[in-house]
């Protein structure tokens, strides 16, 4: 049983780490607008189905719907709106590196909310942490950074995280008294209704589903596929069946696995050139997170990675 669980939560990393390297593929065909619609779209409509009993989904006040869509617009909307834009024009290996960096944009979000007191070794982390993300976005060349030369990609991916982060942060704010496939689904059903203005700016300017010339491929269509399916619903549900049998904790270390196996297939996969300054910074960031995880004493501290149990991840 025990062997079960962990076979199913490293899914959930695969999943979440491999939604990065689906993007990749179907954004090579479709524009980012309706990659980030019809993946929450279809995932909503998917946890709807799987929901039980679907009179609950009447008898929610509308302080917490109002409160789910300011979620959703964090959480999902501009988180991705951010994310897809980002990894358009930047690499799966970067958006994998500093994507690890979502439990430290939390912990710094919390804090300065007054949600939760940063230890020396937090600090020491996240300033290491982003150290790595400035050689990252950089490419090890500092005068980029003076002559705004950097790619705009990775600054867009850099600020994908920090509405997440203010998404994990409004999810322990509010505590939102509804059950987690209740809340998935008005999550991806608001998220993903939110983005129909991008996905009619682009039907004004006469933009269509795909670019111009570009064929749709099985695999475009599979990766979309992949990311609703894999990456938004079944990666949720085996890591809340992971928690439920190892508990929290150790469920939530598996998420440690998602930025080494995006990493990984961007490689080995995708083909991506990593230069050595993409690892140093990769090398760098990852100390920088295990660092500031180095010790979790106080109980009633914000857990950055645990929301996710509430909410997507890549």
């Amino acid at each position: 049983m025990r062997m079960k669980v962990y076979i199913t939560l490293s899914l959930s990393a695969f999943f979440w780490g491999g939604s990065a390297i689906a993007g990749k593929y179907a954004l090579a065909v479709f524009v980012p607008s309706f990659v980030t619609f019809i993946r929450f779209f279809l995932a909503a409509a998917i946890i709807f189905i799987l929901i039980d009993n679907k009179k609950q989904l009447l008898h929610i006040n509308w302080v917490t719907h109002v409160r789910m869509l300011v979620t959703a617009i964090f959480g999902v909307t501009l988180c991705y709106y951010f994310y897809f834009n980002g990894l358009n024009t930047s690499s799966a290996f970067n958006a994998g590196i500093i994507e690890a960096t979502i439990p430290l944009i939390t912990l710094l979000i919390a804090s300065l909310s007054g949600m939760e007191r940063v230890k020396p070794w937090q600090l020491l982390g996240l300033i290491v942490a982003y150290l790595g993300v400035a050689i990252t976005i950089s490419g090890g060349n500092w005068h980029s950074v003076k002559d705004s030369s950097y790619n705009i990609g990775d600054i867009m991916l850099l600020i994908s995280t920090l509405c997440f982060g203010v998404y994990n942060v409004l999810i322990k704010r509010w505590n939102i008294p509804i059950s987690g496939m209740v809340r998935m689904f008005f999550l991806f059903l608001y998220g993903s209704l939110a983005f129909l203005p991008w996905v009619f700016t682009d039907a004004y300017h006469q933009v269509a589903f795909c670019y111009p010339g570009r064929t749709i491929t099985l695999i475009s269509i599979a990766s979309i596929i992949f990311m609703s399916i894999g990456g938004s619903v079944l990666a949720y549900l085996f890591f809340n069946q992971g928690i439920d049998e190892i508990g929290a904790t150790k469920a939530a270390s598996f998420i440690n696995l998602v930025p080494f196996i995006t990493v990984f297939l961007s490689v080995f996969v995708l083909k991506e050139p990593a230069g050595l300054v993409q690892w140093i910074g990769a090398v760098v960031i990852i100390s920088g997170v295990m660092l500031s995880n180095r010790v979790k004493t106080d109980k009633s501290a914000i857990q950055p990675k645990l929301p996710i149990r509430q909410g997507p991840i890549r």
